[in-house]
C-alpha cells in the first residue's frame, strides 16, 4: 500500500520577519534620554556576581545572563543592555559596607559635606538609599541629625537595625517616598552611594526624591566614574548589579528632566576612580565653577566620540590576554596562584578570564558572608583570609581582585609576612 500523499503549504504560515525582526536582538534604548545606541564592550554571558554559591549549589544549574555595555549617542551615558531582574541579583546580596577601614571612612565623609552644604543640625532628617548596613548614616551622629535607611536587601538591614540605625526593608520608588514622607517628613538630604547606578527603574527612582526631598533639598549620588574607567582601563566593575556607568553629561541631562541641577561634583580615587555630584532643585543653589571643569575634562578627554569607546574596549581585550599569559604561565611553571578579595569583580574577571580552580586555588575574604561559599560560574573556593598565613604551601603569586584596597591589603599582608607575588588585574 503506498504512502498517502503528503501536502505541503506553499508559503509558511510563520511570523514574518519584519515584525519579529529576525534573529535579530532588539534595540537597546537609553534609559534617560530614551535615544538609539551602539554595542560597546562584551564580556561574554555571566552570572550574577553576587550570588556566591554554596557547595550544593554546584550540582545545580547555574544562570549566566548576557554582559555587554551600550553607549547612547545623543546624551552620552553607557549602560548594561540586558537587566537582571532585581528579585533575583538581590535575592542574597553578602555584601556590607564596613568591611575595609578605606571604604568606612570614605562613606562616612558624606553626611560631614551635607551637614556643611545644608546645615544640617538636631532639626534636620536625612534619608540613605541603599543604606546596607548602616555605615554612612553612622556619621550623622555628632551632627544630631534624624535618620533613615532604605534597603532591598535583608542581612544588612537586620544589621541596621541591630546596631541601632532605623533602616526600611524596601526598594526605593515613588511608593516608598510618599510613605517615608507621610511617616517621618521630607528629607533635608538625600543621599545614594554606590547604589544609583543599580537602580532599575530610574524614573521611579527620580520622582521618588522630587516627592521627598525638600525644596531647599539637596541629594548626593556617587557612583564610579565613567571617565576615569576608561583613562585608567578598568573593566571589572562591570557586573550585573551596576546597570549604568555615569559621567557628568547624562547625569545633568537626567537631573533636568526632573527639575533637578547639579550644582558640585568633586573627584575622588576610591574604587579606581568615583565621583560625588551634589544636585538640588534647579535655581535653588550657586553652581560651583567644579561643574564646568569636570564638564571640559569629559570633553577634552572625547568621552563620548564612539572612536573612543571603541580603542577602549580594544584594550580591554589586550589586558585580559595580558592577566591570562601572566596567571597560565605561573601555574605551567608549577606555582601555586591564588586569588584575594572575592567581590563581584572578582567573578567578572575569573568569568572573563575563564579562571577556574584549575588556575586559582582559592580567593580569601575577610567578610564572614562570603567565606565557606564559591565564587558564582569559576567555583573557585572561597576561603577566610588566615589561610594566607597557615597554608601548609604558601601561595607563590595573589591576584589581588579587590585592588581598590590596594593600599590597605597589600602593606597589611606584608607585615604579617606574606611575600609572593600581587597581581593586579
Amino acid at each position: 500500500m503506498s504512502n498517502p500523499e503528503i501536502r505541503l503549504p506553499k508559503k509558511s504560515k510563520g511570523l514574518p520577519a519584519r515584525r519579529t525582526g529576525g534573529d535579530r536582538a532588539p534595540a537597546v534604548r537609553c534609559k534617560i534620554c530614551g535615544g538609539k545606541t551602539f554595542a560597546g564592550l562584551d564580556l561574554g554571558a555571566q552570572p550574577v556576581g553576587d550570588l556566591i554559591l554554596t557547595r550544593a549549589d554546584l550540582r545545580k544549574p547555574e544562570t549566566h545572563y548576557p554582559m555587554q555595555l551600550f553607549h547612547c549617542l545623543d546624551c552620552g551615558l553607557t549602560q548594561l543592555g540586558y537587566i537582571v531582574n532585581p528579585a533575583v541579583v538581590y535575592k542574597f546580596f553578602p555584601f556590607v559596607s564596613g568591611t575595609t577601614r578605606t571604604a568606612t571612612q570614605h562613606l562616612q565623609s558624606i553626611p560631614a559635606q551635607l551637614a556643611e552644604l545644608g546645615g544640617l543640625g538636631p532639626a534636620s532628617f536625612a534619608v540613605d538609599i541603599g543604606s546596607n548596613d548602616g555605615t554612612l548614616l553612622k556619621a550623622y551622629g555628632p551632627f544630631g541629625v534624624r535618620t533613615l535607611g532604605v534597603d532591598p536587601s535583608a542581612i544588612p538591614v537586620q544589621i541596621a537595625n541591630e546596631a541601632g540605625v532605623p533602616t526600611l526593608h524596601a526598594f526605593f520608588n515613588e511608593e516608598t517616598a510618599q510613605l517615608v514622607a507621610r511617616e517621618h517628613g521630607k528629607a533635608d538630604a538625600i543621599s545614594a552611594a554606590g547604589v544609583f547606578a543599580h537602580i532599575a527603574d530610574l524614573s521611579s527612582v527620580m520622582r521618588g526624591i522630587q516627592i521627598l526631598m525638600k525644596p531647599t533639598g539637596i541629594f548626593v549620588s556617587e557612583n564610579q566614574y565613567w571617565l576615569d574607567m576608561v583613562l585608567t582601563g578598568h573593566y571589572d566593575n562591570m557586573f550585573h548589579q551596576h546597570l549604568r556607568y555615569y559621567a557628568l553629561r547624562p547625569l545633568a541631562r537626567l537631573f533636568a528632566k526632573y527639575n533637578l541641577e547639579i550644582f558640585d561634583v568633586r573627584r575622588s580615587e576610591i574604587h579606581g576612580g568615583s565621583f560625588r555630584v551634589f544636585a538640588c532643585f534647579a535655581g535653588a543653589r550657586e553652581v560651583h565653577p567644579r561643574v564646568a571643569e569636570v564638564m571640559a575634562a569629559e570633553e577634552e578627554a572625547r568621552l563620548y566620540d564612539p572612536a573612543t569607546v571603541t580603542a577602549w574596549a580594544v584594550s580591554i581585550e589586550q589586558r585580559r590576554r595580558e592577566l591570562q599569559d601572566r596567571v597560565w604561565s605561573l601555574v605551567r611553571a608549577g606555582k601555586k596562584v591564588i586569588g584575594i578579595g572575592a567581590p563581584a569583580k572578582a567573578a567578572t574577571v575569573c568569568n572573563y578570564c575563564r579562571f577556574g580552580p584549575e588556575m586559582i586555588d582559592y580567593i580569601t575574604e575577610i567578610n564572614p558572608l562570603r567565606v565557606g561559599k564559591f565564587l558564582p560560574g569559576a567555583h573557585i573556593p572561597i576561603v577566610d583570609e588566615e589561610l594566607m598565613f597557615t597554608d601548609p604551601r604558601p601561595a607563590d603569586a595573589a591576584v589581588l581582585f579587590a585592588w581598590n584596597y590596594y593600599n590597605e591589603t597589600v602593606p597589611k599582608l606584608r607585615a604579617r609576612g606574606w611575600q609572593g607575588e600581587v597581581i593586579c588585574p
